[in-house]
C-alpha cells in the first residue's frame, strides 16, 4: 500500500496517493496461486491455438467486441447483448478505441510499450469534441479525484498522485514493464493493471487505456498470439467487485488477494472463447 501526501490545510486540505514502486513488491507464491497460474497458462495456450486459426476479419470482430465492452465499462453501462445496440456517443468511443488498438499493435513494431505509445493511443481514443478540453494524448498536470457526484478534492474517495508523484510512478512502471523478468507474466499483468489505474495519468480514458495496456503487454510478452481476449466483458460482469478489490488493495496492501481476483478474471475471459 502506497503512502499518502498531504496538501494544503483547513477546509482545502486533501491527501493524494503515492503508489509503491512495483520493483519493491514481493509476491508470496502459495499453492493456490501457483495452481491458478498453471490453469491460466494452459487456458492461454489453448486460446493462442484457437486464435491462430482465425481470419483477420474474425480477429477484428473480437477486437471490436472488446472495444465495445471496454467503453460500456467506462461509462458504467451494464453488459447487454450487442444486438441491442449502443448510443451514438458509445459507438463513437468504441470506434475510436478500436482505431487506437490497431494503431498500438502496429506501433509496437517500432516503439516500446511506453508513455509515448500510450499517449498516442489516448489521443485516438479521445478524438472527439466531447474530450476537447481533456487534453487528448497528454498526461495531466493538475490533480483529479474520484468520488461521489459533487465531491471535491477534500472529500473525494480517492485522489491519484499529483503531477510529480505521477511522473515518478509512471517512470517506475515503464521500468517494471521492460526489465522485470523474474515474476510470472500473468502476475506482472495484474500488478501493471493495478498500478496504471492508481497512477491515473490522464484526465479521462484511464480505464480504456489501462485495459488496452493489458492486451499490449500480454502480446509483447508472447503470452497470447492475437488480440482476441475479452477482458472488459468479464470485468463488466464483475464491475462492483473489480472496483472494490482495487480499493481494498489501497487500504490493506494485500497484493496477493488482488492478483488472485485478476487472474481469475483473466481465466474467465479466456474460457468465454475456448473451453
Amino acid at each position: 500500500m502506497g503512502p499518502y501526501r498531504k496538501h494544503l490545510s483547513g477546509d482545502m486540505a486533501f491527501r493524494s496517493f503515492i503508489p509503491t514502486p512495483l520493483s519493491e513488491i514481493r509476491i508470496v507464491h502459495t499453492d493456490r496461486l501457483d495452481k491458478l497460474i498453471m490453469e491460466l497458462e494452459d487456458a492461454m495456450r489453448r486460446l493462442s491455438t484457437y486464435a491462430a486459426q482465425l481470419s483477420d476479419e474474425q480477429v477484428l470482430q473480437f477486437m471490436r467486441q472488446e472495444a465495445e465492452s471496454s467503453c460500456k465499462l467506462a461509462s458504467g453501462e451494464q453488459p447487454v447483448s450487442f444486438a441491442l445496440g449502443m448510443d451514438d456517443e458509445s459507438m463513437e468511443d468504441a470506434a475510436n478505441l478500436l482505431k487506437a488498438t490497431l494503431y498500438a499493435l502496429e506501433a509496437m513494431d517500432e516503439l516500446p510499450l511506453s508513455a509515448r505509445l500510450l499517449k498516442n493511443a489516448h489521443y485516438l481514443i479521445c478524438k472527439s469534441e466531447r474530450y476537447a478540453k481533456k487534453y487528448p494524448g497528454e498526461f495531466r498536470n493538475s490533480p483529479i479525484w474520484i468520488g461521489r457526484k459533487g465531491s471535491g478534492l477534500n472529500d473525494a474517495l480517492f485522489v491519484p498522485p499529483v503531477y510529480e508523484d505521477m511522473t515518478n510512478a509512471f517512470s517506475d512502471l515503464e521500468r517494471y514493464i521492460h526489465y522485470e523478468e523474474s515474476e510470472n507474466v500473468f502476475v506482472r499483468a495484474a500488478l501493471i493493471h493495478y498500478q496504471f489505474e492508481m497512477i491515473h495519468p490522464f484526465i479521462d480514458g484511464n480505464g480504456r487505456v489501462g485495459r488496452l495496456l493489458n492486451t499490449l503487454f500480454l502480446i509483447r510478452q508472447d503470452a497470447v498470439g492475437k488480440p482476441i481476449l475479452q477482458l472488459s466483458d468479464v470485468l463488466n460482469q464483475h464491475s462492483f467487485q473489480y472496483y472494490m478489490e482495487l480499493q481494498r488493495l489501497n487500504e490493506t496492501g494485500n497484493y496477493e488477494q488482488w492478483i488472485d481476483f485478476f487472474l481469475r478474471i483473466l481465466k474467465n475471459a479466456i474460457l468465454r472463447i475456448v473451453r
